[in-house]
């Protein structure tokens, strides 16, 4: 019964282990998914703001760092959007913001499902750390009873 025992703690370390890589995959995913949804918003907002800005406008423009350039705003009917792979498209000021938002809709769909992923893992990984203390306690109860 005791090397029974010891084969199920040894399988659910394993499934403990690989649990514990996938929850680490999914939330380096939630972090990445996080950072695009926080640009996707930074240029939803970015765009509709310009909407009210007069063309030759005087603007600063953050180039990081707290650094800032003087800027004179052009005709901005016409927006580049990449689209990924190094390509980008040109598109009017409303067809850029449409996309925009569908792109933001979509990683906030793809966040939830990290999330709910994350959620059911955390439970699962939960489940088995019990079942492996329980497990582990018997063998050492076992183990001692034998002596």
């Amino acid at each position: 019964m005791s090397q029974e025992q010891e084969r199920q703690l040894r399988r659910l370390v394993t499934e403990i282990r690989m649990m514990e890589g996938t929850v680490q995959m999914l939330e380096q995913r939630l972090q990445l998914l996080n950072a695009t949804v926080a640009e996707l918003r930074l240029a939803q907002g970015s765009l509709g703001d310009l909407r009210d800005v007069e063309p030759e406008s005087n603007l600063l423009v953050p180039v990081g760092g707290g650094v800032f350039v003087n800027a004179r705003l052009g005709d901005i009917s016409k927006i580049v959007v990449g689209v990924g792979a190094g390509v980008s498209v040109e598109m009017g000021h409303e067809e850029a913001a449409g996309d925009i938002g569908e792109r933001l809709q979509e990683m906030e769909k793809a966040q939830e499902s990290v999330q709910e992923q994350l959620g059911q893992i955390y439970a699962q990984l939960e489940t088995h750390q019990g079942m492996a203390e329980r497990l582990s306690a018997e063998i050492q109860n076992a183990i001692q009873g034998a002596r």
